[in-house]
């Protein structure tokens, strides 16, 4: 690694274009957003203080002399400062002194138009309009001169970062010819701090620049060398006591390509748009050739690919045209659809049924796509007329829609797997049980089997890359698939290094860290698919529901003056996270329920049933420190809506329980509908409960959590039971609670009325047995009622 300014200099050297200026970090774009709002004002100050022709008054006129003057004078002081930074850098000491004396210029163009606009006679014809033109264009001078200057100064953070990356890189190769263990021990003390160093620079930069995917990799970066670190210690240690140990030799080199790949991205994340990318800056040995893009950003997915075809579609049903240019992007399309998803299709771990399922919806894509591309036979137009173009582009995007999230079911379901079966824990544990005991047949079945289970892993995070919504999460999965295939080898060769040498402490500490590091990019796929599992069933939506509109203080009960909101520590909210964990299971089990309804018309025990569990999701949020719910104050304010919400599902259920015939499924759902108002209550009870204190405050919500899990695990059995009763007896929720007119007068209407007053109605099957002949003479209501006695008893 070479470290002279010179060749450092020379790469951070690049001309600057005024044209093609793109802001990278948000601290330069939040310098500028009131400099342009203050110069605007400025160009538009005369058309606000000259009324007819005449100035509004002598006042005005002074002020706007005066904002010329404290345009330059605050430019004058922006100025000073760049220059100082231009005389402690001398590399870019030229540029920002032209930059500089730009800015200067242009301040005091604008000072020296402004005045000259507003002491100038008004009623002299043109003159105004043509000075107004040259202080816009003074303006953007002015703005384009002072971007120089910042992104100049930008320029020499990344260099301070990039000389930073240096000492680190160049501490790694003396680390790497390094053979004595004492020498050793100071090199690396030099390198922990030179990391120190390099982990504020880059986290500063990580947190200030612009671009979502540029953050996520530095993030990874960062990570990674923070782990990278530990095993670069245990293994060069396992080296240097083993030197004679291929397999420990193996894993520090790997240790070592790894921290210079991370390296890399760091410098690839700060030089983006400002400096150009060098990559002969960094040492790839022969032994480790790079076969796959630095850039996990710019590869091509399975939902990159569907999003691309849906954009292309939507222009085609825009210009209602199918030539054979757009056929042929169409096409080809189409087909990088069919290989991204062969990942899916030709993995071993993709069930059967799922992959047919998976190419049924290939083909169905197929057939629609060449319903829209083929061209009419009736002439030599390129395309369908407008009606028919749109019913294939939406049939396509409706096919479209199935195939996403039928690769996305399959990506979460072997996520699932892998957390299920739990093999890392016990393979591993396994491998060190072997070889402490020096068994080697013992600890290559076990290695055989970790090596495939790396492989499915790997699979695993191919798959959700594929399917990955956003630019972070596409980037974490594949940056985590990465990690795990440079990992998994290492761990192997850690592990053969502690069977040849079973009684070295070393190599023990060597093979135990290499386990914890795996362990630790597990809970990283972990987390990866929760965050996955939120971005696809739509819960960043429903933690946006506005709940928080509930009851205002001194109505619907709650007290007139509003406690002090109280924050609770991190300990605490550690302390009632098993709690909203299993408040958030509940919640998906009461929406796995309410989903069950869809072949009936939606309902207020549905409508209701979601509305308590998207609050319920809220409060489980409360416990992690996340969410809409911010304070305590929020939570206990949710918790009285939740339970007003309990109220009235209460009165919908006991509604929807007198059209359900006497038996034991009616039983049931009395027996839990009874349960609901005591919860309820309770509920309230604790949340209108006075606290003083945090440990008080602490056992409210905790108790509020509690009584709010109880009450939602009455609702899902509640919900069950309706469910049960209504397919069961055919009941069906007619949609209105407002009382139908009817037409007819006499005796029958009264029967109708008080049938048709209700929401609820039984729905006809084809499959009911005719009644029998001699019950003509009852009424309709008791014809009604016989029907459903005898159709219960033959269900019975």
């Amino acid at each position: 690694m070479n470290l002279d300014n010179g060749t450092l200099d020379n790469t951070i050297g690049t001309t600057f274009d005024p044209q093609n200026l793109e802001i990278k970090t948000k601290s330069i774009e939040q310098t500028l957003v009131p400099l342009v709002t203050q110069i605007t004002a400025l160009v538009n100050f005369k058309e606000n203080i000259i009324s007819n022709g005449k100035p509004k008054s002598e006042r005005a006129i002074r002020g706007a002399l005066k904002v010329g003057s404290a345009v330059e004078a605050a430019i004058e002081r922006f100025v000073a400062v760049g220059e100082t930074i231009a005389d402690e850098n001398p590399d870019i000491q030229p540029e920002m002194y032209d930059a500089c004396r730009e800015a200067r210029y242009a301040g005091s163009s604008i000072a020296n138009l402004n005045g000259s606009i507003f002491l100038e006679n008004p009623s002299s014809g043109n003159s105004g309009a043509v000075d107004k033109a040259v202080l816009v264009k003074a303006a953007r001078q002015l703005l384009s001169s002072v971007t120089r200057v910042l992104l100049l100064a930008d320029r020499v953070l990344v260099k301070h970062i990039l000389r930073a990356e240096d000492k680190v890189a160049f501490s790694l190769t003396k680390l790497e010819n390094c053979s004595n263990f004492t020498e050793f021990v100071k090199i690396f003390t030099e390198f922990g701090g030179e990391m120190v160093d390099l982990a504020h620079r880059s986290g500063d930069r990580q947190n200030d620049l612009k671009s979502d995917k540029r953050r996520a990799q530095m993030a990874c970066a960062r990570t990674s060398l923070e782990r990278l670190t530990m095993l670069l210690l245990t293994a060069s240690k396992t080296l240097l006591r083993h030197p004679d140990d291929q397999g420990a030799k193996q894993c520090r080199d790997g240790v070592f390509h790894n921290l210079r790949l991370n390296l890399q991205l760091i410098g690839l994340c700060v030089t983006d748009g400002v400096i150009p990318y060098d990559i002969s800056r960094y040492y790839t040995p022969l032994s480790f050739p790079s076969n796959e893009p630095l850039d996990i950003g710019l590869q091509l997915t399975a939902s990159v690919t569907i999003k691309q075809l849906n954009e292309m579609l939507e222009m085609v049903r825009l210009t209602g045209s199918t030539n054979v240019g757009i056929r042929e992007r169409l096409i080809g399309a189409l087909d990088q659809l069919c290989e991204m998803t062969q990942d899916f299709t030709d993995s071993p771990i993709t069930p059967h049924h799922q992959r047919e399922q998976i190419l049924d919806y290939l083909e169905e894509c197929r057939f629609e796509m060449s319903n829209l591309i083929v061209p009419t036979s009736i002439d030599d137009n390129e395309g369908f007329c407008n009606d028919n173009v749109e019913v294939s582009v939406e049939r396509l995007n409706r096919r479209l829609g199935d195939l996403k999230k039928q690769l996305q079911t399959v990506a979460l379901e072997q996520v699932a797997s892998i957390f299920r079966e739990n093999e890392d824990h016990n393979i591993l544990t396994s491998i060190k049980a072997c070889s402490v005991s020096g068994d080697i047949d013992g600890v290559e079945k076990f290695l055989l089997k970790f090596r495939n289970h790396t492989e499915h892993v790997q699979d695993v995070c191919r798959l959700l890359h594929h399917v990955s919504l956003t630019d972070s999460l596409h980037v974490y999965s594949g940056q985590t698939e990465r990690t795990l295939r440079a990992l998994s080898p290492l761990t192997l060769f850690a592990g053969r290094t502690l069977c040849i040498h079973p009684s070295s402490r070393i190599a023990r500490e060597n093979l135990e860290v290499f386990c914890d590091t795996w362990a630790q990019n597990i809970s990283d796929l972990s987390r990866l698919a929760r965050e996955f599992d939120t971005v696809v069933s739509g819960r960043v939506a429903a933690e946006k529901q506005a709940y928080m509109s509930l009851p205002r203080p001194g109505k619907h009960g709650t007290t007139t003056k509003p406690s002090k909101p109280i924050t609770l520590d991190v300990e605490d909210q550690q302390k009632i996270a098993k709690v909203g964990l299993e408040m958030k299971l509940l919640t998906s089990e009461v929406d796995a329920e309410a989903e069950k309804w869809d072949e009936y018309a939606e309902n207020d025990i549905v409508k209701r049933a979601k509305a308590m569990s998207s609050m319920a999701y809220n409060m489980y949020l409360f416990t992690r420190g996340d969410g809409p719910l911010k304070t305590t104050h929020d939570l206990f304010t949710q918790a009285e809506f939740f339970a007003e919400q309990a109220n009235k599902m209460y009165k919908t259920v006991k509604e929807f329980h007198y059209e359900v015939p006497g038996s034991p499924e009616k039983s049931d759902l009395m027996s839990v509908l009874e349960r609901i108002p005591l919860h309820c209550q309770q509920l309230q009870v604790l949340v209108k409960s006075p606290t003083v204190g945090k440990s008080a405050t602490f056992g409210k919500v905790d108790s509020v959590i509690q009584e709010t899990k109880n009450l939602m695990n009455e609702i899902a059995k509640l919900v069950t039971s309706c469910f049960v009763c209504a397919t069961k007896f055919e009941i069906e929720f007619r949609g209105t609670g407002s009382t139908r007119s009817t037409a007819n007068e006499g005796d029958s209407s009264h029967h109708r009325m008080s049938r048709e007053s209700t929401l609820w109605r039984r729905t006809p099957s084809t499959r009911r047995t005719a009644p029998p002949s001699n019950i003509h003479h009852h009424s309709s209501h008791d014809l009604q009622s016989t029907t459903a006695s005898e159709k219960y008893q033959k269900i019975s």
